[in-house]
């Protein structure tokens, strides 16, 4: 399939893909004449990128992947899954940061309605 299609299919831009291959995230396929030879299996590299992207992995970060993958020639789930217990405990870091600022917003909003619900106009014009 050609780069059109590949695109189409794994909702990426053509521009996208060939910024994939330029930083090496998988190897350059085959070309038929000018026009590169896309496989399903990079439909899957395609979508695999886009996914860790949306989980907030950087591309540099999926480069150092691939790097393995070519120095150890085979695929490092080891090091994937360390690097996805890492993003998953900076997301749990997030979310208590987020519980805490929520517990502040109900704290707040409480704090306003018990000062200012039934005081008179006089008392607030500081």
């Amino acid at each position: 399939m050609y780069i059109g299609k590949l695109a189409n299919l794994t909702g990426c831009t053509p521009k996208a893909i060939r910024l994939y291959e330029q930083l090496g995230l998988f190897e350059a396929p085959p070309r038929r004449g000018r026009y590169r030879i896309y496989t399903p299996h990079h439909v899957d590299i395609v979508r695999m990128i886009r996914t860790a992207q949306a989980a907030g992995f950087k591309l540099a970060e999926l480069a150092v992947v691939l790097a393995a993958k070519q120095r150890e020639q085979r695929f490092p789930l080891e090091l994937v899954q360390a690097g996805i217990q890492a993003k998953r405990l900076q997301v749990q870091a997030q979310i208590a940061e987020l519980h805490a600022l929520d517990a502040q917003l109900i704290a707040l909003g409480q704090e306003t309605a018990r000062l200012f619900s039934e005081q008179s106009p006089q008392q607030c014009s500081h």
